[in-house]
């Protein structure tokens, strides 16, 4: 009996430690992507995409708005602790635009931290 009550007891605390962590990241990311989301969007528009033409996305209404950790195309290994990029790639917040829905999808990362932003096509 009491070892059952012992279980359900840390079944519950389990269970709150995970709603807890899960509301606090999703609040950190709410509030971070309303922070960050015009500076982005100013900075995209501002940089030249992949094909600087008049194809080239406006991205004053993105897709959609991301939050990530870490830019992707930064061409740094984990083990790489010395290099200039490791922090870009591995610790600082991107908001990720997406400028729309159609293949290839235009992209935009925005590096909130350094303050520039990183046009693809993916």
């Amino acid at each position: 009996m009491m070892r059952a009550l012992v279980v359900v007891l840390a079944v519950l605390a389990g269970a709150k430690l995970w709603a807890q962590d899960r509301l606090y990241r999703e609040g950190a990311q709410d509030a971070l992507i309303r922070a960050y989301r015009e500076q982005a969007i100013a900075a995209c528009q501002s940089q030249p995409g992949p094909r600087a033409d008049a194809s080239s996305p406006l991205w004053t209404r993105p897709a959609t708005v991301d939050l990530v950790i870490g830019r992707s195309s930064a061409n740094v290994r984990i083990w790489q602790l010395d290099s200039a990029l490791w922090p870009a790639r591995f610790k600082h917040p991107h908001v990720v635009l997406t400028a729309n829905d159609r293949l290839p999808h235009a992209v935009c990362e925005y590096d909130v931290i350094e303050g520039r932003a990183d046009p693809a096509q993916l």
